[in-house]
């Protein structure tokens, strides 16, 4: 009887032992916005590369079955619908945002969806917000404002009022547009002018944002990134001395 009493509490021992691991293991739970978007699909495999659990927001389950792995957990929302937020958010440590509105208005994706997006943040008491917008929204003039419905303004609107919101975020622009390079494929730098840049990868995007989540020096701040022969490759980078390098106030708001 005492050896069967033995067993038992040796079982449940090693039982607390593995859950206590496994949860360990977790960095936390990340909801990605814009899960589906091309950004968005490399942003959700780097967070599980390096040990953080993800739910995805996605608007249509078939489209977000689809796309993303089958391990990967989804909820049906919309940032232009705030109701259904709070179950997305529910439980959840942190965000990242990289939503875009498509052919919809920028002002009712960008700028109002970002808004509910933030409030609900706040409200679900999330840990830090990343928020991925663009290079060129500080500019007077920009040729993706006269022809995309003034995409930048409402961007840069977004950003502003997530500075304000008072949530621990990191902003991150990606200059010069856009490719599907594989990360490590093109050295980056990283700036806080907003001047013009040399188009950047979605997947060295996509590392940024995942690292800016593990380094309290990339709180707060606002910064662009862009393919530059003179950085280094994301691999390369020593994280916390670049993040610590840029400063929270900077002049390109």
């Amino acid at each position: 009887m005492l050896k069967k009493i033995q067993i038992i509490i040796l079982g449940a021992a090693a039982m607390s032992m593995v859950a206590t691991t496994s949860f360990a293991e977790s960095k936390g739970l990340v909801v990605v916005a814009g899960s589906t978007g091309r950004t968005g699909q490399l942003v959700v495999k780097r967070l599980k590369a390096e040990g953080y659990e993800v739910r995805a927001m996605v608007r249509s389950m078939e489209k977000g079955k689809r796309v993303l792995s089958e391990d990967i957990a989804m909820v049906k929302a919309d940032v232009t619908e705030p109701e259904s937020l709070p179950p997305l958010l529910d439980g959840a440590d942190f965000v990242i945002s990289a939503i875009g509105s498509g052919k919809a208005s920028p002002e009712v994706v960008d700028y109002g969806g970002s808004i509910a997006l933030i409030d609900a943040a706040k409200t679900a008491g999330i840990k830090k917000f990343i928020m991925v917008t663009s290079g060129g929204v500080t500019w007077r003039f920009h040729p993706l404002n006269w022809t995309g419905d003034n995409v930048l303004k409402w961007k840069r609107k977004a950003e502003i009022y997530l500075r304000a919101s008072g949530l621990t975020h990191v902003i991150v622009r990606p200059n010069g547009g856009l490719n599907d390079d594989p990360a490590n494929t093109n050295k980056i730098t990283f700036t806080q002018t907003d001047k013009f840049g040399g188009k950047i990868s979605r997947d060295d995007v996509a590392v940024v944002c995942v690292k800016a989540l593990g380094y309290k020096e990339a709180d707060n701040k606002t910064f662009e990134i862009q393919k530059d022969n003179d950085g280094l490759e994301v691999k390369d980078v020593d994280w916390a001395k670049t993040f610590g390098a840029m400063v929270v106030q900077s002049d390109n708001f």
